[in-house]
């Protein structure tokens, strides 16, 4: 796990090209010989980080107070606040999905093979998690689950590059507040949209 951690970490500042391994190594205080008993490459370390990198997000995410809700509207609507609340911490240094498929996607068919999934894999995620409110959205030309999904990991990306470009992590958490509220005013439980519509995150 410190080696991930810190090959997380090391990657996400300088790139995955630019990370070599004797920097992972110095950074997880490790010897060469101790790197490659685990990895038989660079990029099967890069591999193995994505995967703990996305197993350490789902745990964050799936531990929060929507756990414990049972109107399926109501939890779909807790789980977009826990996700707000908790972005910072999770994407405020960038997102390595993002970082591999910019810098690797094009040359490395292996890397976008294994992040084109991940990325999938998250969008059911979302998908499944906000299908409540798509059931709940009027109108017979109302998106799909799927497509509420693929707008969310995109307002997530995008939200995370303009954090970076100008060094204000607040703009995640604003992001996704504000795609919170759009579904807000779609749904037709006036139980939830009204009511969520104007909460703010925590109140």
């Amino acid at each position: 796990m410190r080696l991930d951690c810190s090959s997380n970490v090391t990657i996400l500042a300088r790139g995955y090209a630019a990370t070599t391994v004797d920097a992972i190594c110095e950074k997880a205080e490790l010897t060469k010989g101790s790197f490659y008993y685990f990895f038989d490459s660079k990029e099967d370390l890069g591999l193995a980080v994505l995967d703990w990198s996305l197993r350490r997000s789902a745990q964050m995410l799936a531990s929060g107070p929507h756990a414990g809700i049972v109107d399926p509207v109501e939890k779909a609507f807790a789980f977009l606040e826990h996700l707000e609340k908790w972005s910072p911490e999770l994407w405020s240094g960038g997102c390595l999905l993002g970082s591999f498929s910019m810098e690797l996607a094009d040359t490395n068919s292996r890397v976008q093979q294994v992040v084109a999934g991940m990325f999938q894999a998250l969008a059911d995620d979302f998908a499944e998690k906000l299908q409540p409110i798509a059931d709940q959205c009027a109108g017979k030309q109302a998106p799909q689950a799927s497509e509420f999904a693929d707008t969310l990991l995109s307002i997530v990306e995008g939200s995370i590059i303009l954090a970076k470009a100008h060094r204000d992590p607040t703009r995640i958490p604003k992001a996704i507040r504000g795609f919170r509220l759009s579904l807000a005013t779609l749904i037709a439980d006036p139980r939830v949209g009204p009511r969520r519509l104007g909460k703010p995150i925590g109140g």
